[in-house]
């Protein structure tokens, strides 16, 4: 089957913020994971693999998935998974949505204490189902109650239950246990370090490497030594540090699945301490805090200081996000305003490093704020900024563009003829729809990309699951999701739950790239806009179901352009050659929003000369244009008609005196007088000017 096959009902679906989605029934899903699992049984992989997909497509609620999880044999969770491929993806997703039902676990004290009695009794089955219990409905909020007995010396059958316990909860406990190294005890110490040996969590060795260089206690640094091999030490702490902060900060699977998510961030102060983190922030905050980990490791670190920076200016790129997609951020805006004293106290240095990752990698909104905060901070152009110019990223090169004239404007220095071409660039940039392609097959995603940039869009192609995941988060204002079924690393089920559940990305369409659309069509049906085979298709998919449905809040762009123009009044009055930034300034006065076109016609009236009487003439003689913008570009005529004796042709003269002569408002016209007043007009047209415009007073 070839061709374009479209979910029309999803037209109407994508024009409202949000829709209601229908529960698959758990009895519809029970019997096809059922179904699937008597398959495999049979040794019919491939039907198999068909049923547990479906299960995948009705979207099971956590809580399904967990008692899916629990209806099975372990055996039958390792043979998917030793099965590798697509088998392995779908196993790992469905007990991924297991794991998450976790995300309702509750801080109950009493509740704890009791499972952690039963815990602590002789009765294997007892302390069996007691231990599940725990990890299922309480998990990472037990390990405050297991410190003491962790760290009690007198009790060695308490101590080792729960080092066991707590080894057999796994990776949900290992960021509370790592919290809690801080503890000034330093037998509780040696223990927690030994329970994370035990774990064998990569996310530990970094904490207890560090432990082992500097502990007082000889015992602990031996503890922290072996634990961290097992965690696969190199035994570099300010390295792992550093490499932790890079993967929180891109949502790396390795640091940061989606059962790791959590609803708190954990620290210790005379006990372990849960604080409250929204989702979106999370992953920043995690990395925020391997890198003052890494500076605690080394202070003089520049990586540490910049890694700390770019998550405090990802956390704010998320926030304001956020809040221009409706969402109450209120109190995490207020937070974030005194998160931007760290990041101006952390040096232009830091900040500049952190522009240059941020151009490597593609993350366009956290490196548009490094360059905003630059702007105010440097003295000069600098290696970042200059990246930034000379990247394919439009948003970023403008913002680079404006923090360079801002920079040269404060500081009396010259502007390159690049920067000055990107200012003008920046005023006249009309952004692109643009679209995000992820796919493992390198070849079709290339040309699938290159499809969509032929059709006047700004494609990016990630070639992993985990990466566009990740980077989704990174790019601003992102019109449409294209998505291969089929991926290296993750289900496409996965991607579209991590789509879904993202405030920014839950209303974009997606296009499903699949070999069999009907199949396709009946399992993502409610949650593609669209199936297609290749890039054969998406000329149709564009024209026939997307644009309806395309973001057009181009409300960031509007602002950048409107301090692009003000960057170009600012050093053309200092006296600079401009005249790069011409041809985006003249095209950024004609149908674009008054919050541009007006600094755009005082930069034109500064800037530009007699090539652009006609499109200022057509301005003032628009009546659906606003006043203001008349009146400004009656007042740019004049600058210019001022600095450059300008004659108005014929035509143009035709023009202005039909404005004065007509209905426009009385302040329209009287800006047009005024500019026509400053042009170099012979003693007959200014004596045709005043017959024509004669009042008479009565009264």
């Amino acid at each position: 089957m070839t061709g374009l096959r479209r979910n029309l009902g999803l037209l109407v679906a994508f024009t409202v913020l949000s829709t209601t989605a229908v529960a698959t029934p758990a009895l519809d899903i029970d019997q096809d994971f059922k179904a699937g699992v008597e398959l495999l049984r049979r040794g019919n992989d491939a039907d198999a693999l068909k049923q547990f997909t479906a299960v995948l497509a009705a979207d099971p609620s956590h809580e399904q998935a967990y008692e899916l999880w629990k209806s099975v044999d372990h055996k039958i969770w390792l043979d998917l998974l030793v099965k590798g491929g697509q088998y392995e993806l779908v196993a790992k997703r469905l007990m991924g949505l297991a794991e998450l039902s976790r995300n309702e676990r509750r801080n109950d004290k009493d509740a704890i204490r009791g499972l952690l009695d039963e815990v602590e009794g002789d009765d294997v089955l007892v302390r069996r189902r007691a231990l599940r219990e725990l990890s299922a409905n309480h998990g990472e909020y037990a390990v405050q109650y297991m410190l003491f007995g962790l760290g009690d010396a007198n009790d060695d059958d308490r101590r080792v239950k729960y080092m066991h316990a707590l080894t057999e909860m796994s990776t949900d406990v290992v960021l509370p246990l790592v919290a809690a190294l801080a503890t000034e005890d330093s037998y509780l110490r040696r223990n927690i370090a030994l329970t994370l040996g035990h774990i064998g969590d990569p996310r530990a060795a970094a904490a207890l490497t560090h432990t082992s260089d500097v502990d007082s206690d000889v015992g602990v640094q031996q503890a922290a030594r072996a634990a961290a091999k097992k965690c696969g030490s190199n035994g570099d702490a300010l390295g792992l540090f550093l490499a932790m902060g890079d993967d929180y900060h891109a949502r790396s699977a390795t640091v940061l699945r989606a059962m790791d998510y959590s609803a708190v961030v954990w620290s210790y102060e005379d006990g372990l301490i849960a604080t409250s983190c929204s989702r979106h922030v999370y992953a920043d905050e995690l990395s925020k805090n391997a890198y003052h980990a890494a500076l605690n490791a080394d202070l003089g670190s520049l990586e540490a200081r910049a890694g700390v920076a770019r998550a405090y200016l990802s956390q704010q790129s998320t926030i304001a996000g956020l809040g221009e997609q409706g969402a109450d951020v209120e109190n995490l805006a207020m937070q974030m305003a005194e998160g931007t004293l760290a990041v101006h106290a952390l040096g232009a240095d830091a900040l500049d490093l952190s522009l240059i990752w941020c151009t490597a990698n593609k993350d366009s909104s956290t490196g548009a704020a490094a360059c905003r905060v630059l702007a105010s901070m440097a003295t000069s152009a600098t290696s970042g900024l200059e990246a930034a110019l000379n990247s394919g990223d439009g948003a970023l090169r403008s913002e680079a563009a404006v923090a360079m004239g801002q920079i040269a404007q404060r500081e009396g220095s010259s502007l390159s003829s690049g920067a000055i071409a990107s200012l003008g660039e920046a005023v006249g940039r009309e952004v692109l729809r643009i679209a995000v392609v992820i796919d493992s097959d390198n070849d079709r995603g290339a040309a699938i990309a290159d499809a969509l940039t032929g059709g006047g869009m700004l494609a990016h192609h990630w070639n992993s699951g985990a990466s566009g995941v990740a980077l989704l988060h990174r790019v601003p204002g992102v019109d449409m999701i294209v998505l291969a079924e089929t991926l290296d690393d993750l289900t496409a089920d996965q991607v579209l739950d991590e789509i879904a559940r993202d405030d920014r990305t839950v209303n974009v369409p997606v296009v499903l790239i699949t070999a069999d659309m009907e199949t396709a069509s009946d399992n993502y049906g409610d949650r593609c806009a669209a199936f297609i085979e290749g890039a054969a298709d998406l000329t149709a998919t564009i024209d026939e179901v997307l644009l309806a449905t395309l973001n057009d809040d181009r409300a960031r762009a509007n602002d950048v352009a409107a301090r692009a123009a003000g960057a170009v009044v600012a050093l053309a009055n200092s006296g600079r050659d401009l005249s790069g930034a011409l041809a985006g300034v003249a095209s950024a006065i004609v149908n674009r929003p008054d919050e541009v076109s007006l600094p755009a016609l005082e930069a034109l009236g500064v800037i530009g000369g007699a090539d652009h009487l006609t499109p200022l003439t057509a301005v003032i003689a628009d009546s659906e244009r606003s006043d203001a913008v008349r009146i400004a570009a009656a007042d740019a005529l004049g600058d210019i008609a001022t600095r450059t004796k300008l004659k108005p042709a014929n035509d143009a003269l035709a023009s202005l005196k039909g404005v004065l002569g007509g209905d426009a408002s009385i302040e329209v016209r009287q800006a047009t007088a005024l500019g026509l007043g400053r042009a170099n007009l012979t003693p007959v047209q200014r004596a045709d000017l005043a017959r024509r415009m004669k009042v008479s007073l009565e009264g």
